[in-house]
């Protein structure tokens, strides 16, 4: 099933980094499919196959872009049009030092076991029941999904 599929050859030297070229880069892609009918499969796994290089990629040389990051005013460079800026991310705060805030998140943890549990029994019903503590009419919750797809690349 491997046919000649003419897609967007993207050169990454010579590419000009925009969200318009994206965008008419990712339109030209998706409309092939649509109109020829072709088998969008083997395409779609060398693109995840090529996100995951990319983010790949991006996480092994992240310090070294900081580091360069740390040359430029205020940590923001212009690069090919695109601004690249040192942020913090994944800031955290630990608040466990503070009774008050430890006391209240005991009982918020609490109730979020007691909602687990709730969701677990209305999972697990397969009619309506009455509540023998408060006379209510319990229903099962109803199950929703979205059908899509996963990509397991081979090692």
């Amino acid at each position: 099933m491997s046919a000649e599929i003419f897609l967007p050859k993207v050169e990454l030297s010579t590419y000009e980094p925009s969200k318009f070229n994206n965008d008419l880069i990712k339109t030209t892609i998706v409309e092939h499919f649509k109109e020829t009918g072709d088998s969008a499969l083997e395409t779609l796994v060398r693109m995840d196959a090529i996100a995951q290089l990319f983010d790949g990629v991006r996480s092994e040389l992240r310090e070294i872009v900081v580091d360069e990051l740390a040359k430029y005013p205020g940590g923001k460079a212009d690069v090919l049009g695109s601004e690249v800026t040192k942020i913090e991310s994944g800031v955290k705060y630990i608040y466990d030092q503070d009774y008050a805030w430890t006391k209240l998140n005991n009982e918020v943890e609490s109730l979020k076991y007691a909602l687990k549990e709730r969701e677990k029994m209305l999972r697990t019903i397969n009619t309506p029941m009455v509540d023998p503590e408060t006379g209510e009419m319990v229903h099962p919750a109803p199950r929703v999904s979205t059908t899509t797809f996963k990509i397991s690349l081979k090692k």
